[in-house]
């Protein structure tokens, strides 16, 4: 037992530990998806360093990745060899390469500076990928806001339902997470891009909206719509005894009442509606905002391309406000299909989804004001 609180969500059997950073018996897989390419990329650090160092007693979680020292790594061989019986003959003649671990030093400090949706997928947060990862990001902007939001703000988002709105606020509350992030910064960790919130965020933030996003039984959003326009702010709300007097129907009142008298929950609305006039007082003015047709559009790439990497692909529709995502779904906008792509394409098919090749997203990108598509049709670089 690693002491973290254990969570059940409404439609799983199974209770799950949220300790994801800190939990003994999550310690290895944890390491590995952080360490992993598309997350804080540390070249080198593959599945038996990972064992090795965990089974040494040298890395205990992620933020002692930062801590080792060429003399670790090599104990941490050593301890391997030995174990194995694999020792080689140049060690017992005295002789240690360390090139090796030179090279892996050099890659673990090259990790201090992520991208902030690469350090957010790299957490291991329940239901955050890397999609939800790059929402977090671009929304709320800094690692400290995404840290400390509450459940109705990140419901608020686009894409995040309650499940992964409460996933990612349950993370982030667990004291031992706390911990282990504490530790990670105090290591020099710092996302690198970090910016205002998103001006999108200020329709997000309206009060029927958020309201509507604290999950009151039976306070639907047209009920809290109702609230608002008679001058019912979440600071009033948070004073408010009596709820029979604003036409809402005796059950919505009734439940209305029943959750505010509940600890902390008035507390709760205070907090928000706090963080919501901070928030709008740092975003950008709304006019400097200049969406494209492609803004919300969600992608799915599948197959291989011709002359773009899937990153490239992605860095080129986030760009022009696209959003890519990894599964087709009826919702989605776009599939780019390259060769060899498979059941993603043929799902689109079925759905009867608009399906691009290379050049017909570059084509679309670079109506959409997208230059770097443009460039690429002008150099020739796509058929």
């Amino acid at each position: 037992m690693c002491g973290s609180h254990v969570v059940r969500e409404e439609d799983e059997a199974i209770a799950r530990c949220s300790g994801g950073l800190f939990c003994s018996a999550q310690r290895k897989e944890a390491i590995r998806h952080f360490a992993g390419r598309r997350m804080m990329d540390i070249e080198g650090l593959g599945d038996r360093y990972i064992d090795n160092l965990v089974e040494a007693g040298l890395v205990h979680g992620v933020s002692d990745l930062y801590r080792l020292t060429l003399d670790d790594l090599l104990k941490m061989k050593r301890l391997a060899d030995e174990r194995d019986g694999t020792t080689p003959e140049t060690v017992l003649q005295g002789k240690v390469a360390t090139k090796w671990a030179d090279n892996l030093l050099e890659a673990i400090a090259a990790a201090k500076r992520p991208p902030l949706e690469r350090l957010l997928f790299a957490l291991g947060i329940r239901h955050v990928g890397e999609s939800t990862a790059k929402t977090l990001a671009e929304w709320l902007g800094s690692f400290e806001r995404v840290r400390r939001a509450p459940v109705a703000l990140l419901r608020v988002l686009p894409d995040i339902g309650g499940t992964v709105a409460e996933s990612i606020a349950d993370f982030f509350a667990e004291p031992k997470n706390q911990q282990a992030i504490d530790a990670l910064l105090a290591e020099g960790v710092q996302p690198q891009g970090e910016h205002a919130p998103s001006a999108k965020l200020r329709e997000r933030l309206d009060p029927v909206k958020l309201l509507a996003a604290l999950a009151i039984p039976k306070l639907t959003e047209p009920r809290s719509k109702q609230l608002v326009e008679q001058g019912v702010t979440l600071e009033a709300l948070a004073y408010l005894k009596i709820f029979d007097v604003f036409g809402l129907p005796a059950a919505v009142a009734e439940a209305l009442r029943d959750w505010m008298e509940q600890p902390g929950h008035r507390e709760q609305l205070l907090a928000l509606d706090a963080l919501r006039a901070d928030l709008l007082a740092q975003l950008p003015e709304a006019a400097a905002v200049a969406d494209s047709a492609l803004s919300g559009k969600t992608f799915v790439l599948t197959g291989t391309l011709p002359n773009l990497s899937r990153d490239q692909a992605a860095a080129l529709i986030e760009a022009a406000g696209g959003r890519v995502a990894g599964s087709v779904s009826k919702k989605t906008g776009y599939v780019v299909a390259g060769s060899d792509a498979g059941s993603k394409l043929a799902k689109a098919q079925e759905l009867d989804l608009a399906i691009l090749d290379e050049a017909g997203l570059l084509a679309l990108l670079a109506l959409h004001g997208q230059p770097a598509a443009a460039a690429a049709i002008d150099n020739g670089s796509v058929a």
